[in-house]
């Protein structure tokens, strides 16, 4: 065992507590133990400043810190950031009973955990513990931090060659240093040397991993789900399990499997964006939505903060809006939505490419709401920003466009698709475009036949039977012509031949668009109307001997 006394005047140490009695015991108990270079942080915004300008050799931060980072935010962008060396340690401490909580934190690897209330004799016998293994793998860590993972391989063998007892420290090393290289083969061997002394589960997982890299996913798919068994709390196993199954064609099944590991671990952000676009993909957009809010909460004070989490929440609730609905679940969506977009305004102003996709998202979404005033506005407001871009993107462009569509502005969006036929698409860019013109088309033919029906009723409200039935009848050409179109031109014929004649050949035009209107339920408001006319004809089709 190392002199605790004389290790800990050669760290540099950083303190992380929010609550100033709490800072000051630890930071007095590892004064007692030897420490003379201790810095304190009373927060996670303090700390991470600390971590950045300086090399630390033990952190110690207590898991909640209030508002802000916390103890696991710490953590997460401190490796991020590649500001922890494999030498140093952090020891998370924490007052929180939660397994969540826990099982949140751990999944970032903290060299230890310590749980509140401890006292003095407890804190020098774990920190005795930990730093006794820390040097007897010193060289190794060293190793790794100058990246040199031949090196860092050849003496941690040599480590357990000599030291047995350190057998699960050194292979958990060994092992990721092994599928670092691709060396699969050797790191299940590694494990299985360990799993045949002892049971742990993250070897098990380990080997599991190297076989699906290896090409067998269904015999790592068999070994992760006997892990769970085993250790159902085991929340990687569930991320593995919904990558493999992703890789298999399974991604209904690899939602499954991340929903319950968001269930054991919610604070994980990076976790709960992969279930959010899983989700999204599979058109389950509930799961998707709860996914990206939480990924938008975790991520305020974290280093995986950004605009993709705001604009894929609020396209999400974009497919959950319903028109004209005024329930309160609908107002609260909405609510989150354009708060996100704001959120989006006031965090990436004077990002063109984020204000541009922002305000195509507001107009979708004002779209989605029947608000075509605030639709077009937001639409605007996308092309001043596009305007301004020296090279935008052909996915850009494809959104402009389709937001010219949806507001109604055809000429607009018919210049900018001569504009993109223009510039070399890639076949899936070109597809797109091509959805597009015939959704626009779509929208011209239905426009137009809005215009033939005006005018038809004009006419038929003048007495102007055949004139009516004109421009009922072009109206009805159309495939996209609806059920009150088709009405009326059969009104507009039973009103001529009513008024003048018996007309075989309308009655013909009645009963053709009779059966292409079908049938209609008594609780649609137009059923009354269509009875009377299916009635009237009925009468007219016998009077005229057919």
């Amino acid at each position: 065992m190392i002199n605790l006394e004389l290790a800990l005047k050669e760290k540099r140490i950083l303190v992380v507590d929010d609550l100033v009695e709490a800072r000051s015991a630890l930071k007095k108990m590892i004064t007692i133990l030897g420490a003379t270079q201790i810095d304190t942080a009373t927060d996670g915004r303090e700390a991470m400043d600390f971590i950045m300008e300086r090399e630390y050799d033990i952190v110690l931060s207590d898991y909640n810190l209030g508002k802000g980072k916390d103890g696991q935010q710490i953590l997460e962008e401190a490796r991020y950031c590649n500001r922890l060396r494999a030498t140093a340690l952090f020891i998370l401490v924490t007052g929180e009973n939660a397994v969540e909580m826990v099982m949140g934190a751990l999944e970032y690897e903290p060299d230890n955990y310590i749980t509140k209330p401890f006292t003095l004799n407890m804190l020098r016998e774990r920190l005795t513990r930990i730093l006794t293994t820390k040097l007897e793998l010193a060289e190794v860590d060293s190793a790794i931090d100058q990246g040199d993972t031949d090196r860092a391989i050849e003496l941690a063998a040599a480590v357990l060659e000599n030291n047995p007892k350190l057998m699960i420290p050194v292979t958990r090393i060994l092992g990721k240093l092994y599928i670092r290289q691709k060396r699969y083969n050797d790191a299940i061997k590694i494990y299985s040397e360990l799993l045949n002394k002892r049971s742990v589960s993250w070897a098990r997982l380990g080997q599991a991993i190297c076989m699906h890299f290896l090409g067998d996913s269904r015999s790592a798919l068999a070994l992760l789900k006997q892990t769970l068994i085993v250790h159902p709390m085991y929340v990687q196993c569930y991320d593995w399990t919904a990558t493999i199954l992703r890789s298999l064609g399974d991604a209904k099944g690899a939602q499954k499997q991340l929903e319950k590991a968001v269930e054991i671990s919610p604070k994980a952000v990076l976790r709960q964006m992969e279930l959010g676009q899983l989700a999204y993909n599979n058109g389950d957009f509930p799961v998707a939505e709860a996914a990206f809010e939480q990924a938008i909460k975790l991520g305020r004070h974290s280093c995986y903060k950004n605009s993709g989490n705001y604009l894929k929440f609020a396209r999400t609730v974009h497919h959950e809006l319903k028109a004209g609905e005024q329930s309160r679940e609908q107002r609260t969506r909405v609510e989150k939505a354009f708060k996100a977009i704001d959120e989006l305004r006031q965090d990436y102003a004077g990002q063109d490419s984020i204000m541009f996709e922002t305000s195509i998202v507001e107009g979708r979404t004002h779209t989605s709401l029947n608000d075509e005033d605030k639709a077009r506005a937001s639409a605007q407001r996308a092309e001043e920003i596009l305007q301004r871009m020296k090279d935008p993107s052909h996915e850009q462009q494809l959104q402009m466009t389709e937001a010219y569509i949806d507001t109604g502005q055809h000429v607009k969006a018919k210049k900018l698709m001569r504009t993109l036929e223009k510039q070399g698409l890639a076949a899936a860019e070109l597809a797109q475009l091509q959805s597009l013109e015939e959704n626009l088309n779509q929208m011209v033919i239905r426009d137009h036949t809005a215009a033939l029906n005006a005018r038809g009723v004009g006419h038929y409200e003048k007495g102007e039977f055949a004139d009516a039935i004109t421009a009922f009848d072009e109206a009805a050409s159309y495939d996209e012509a609806g059920v009150s179109v088709l009405l009326n031109a059969i009104q507009a014929k039973i009103s001529l031949i009513e008024n003048t004649q018996i007309d075989i050949s309308q009655l013909k035009d009645c009963y053709r668009y009779f059966q292409r209107i079908g049938k209609i339920g008594n609780n649609d408001e137009r059923y009354e109307r269509y009875e009377r006319l299916k009635g009237t004809f009925m009468r007219l089709k016998r009077a005229a001997g057919l």
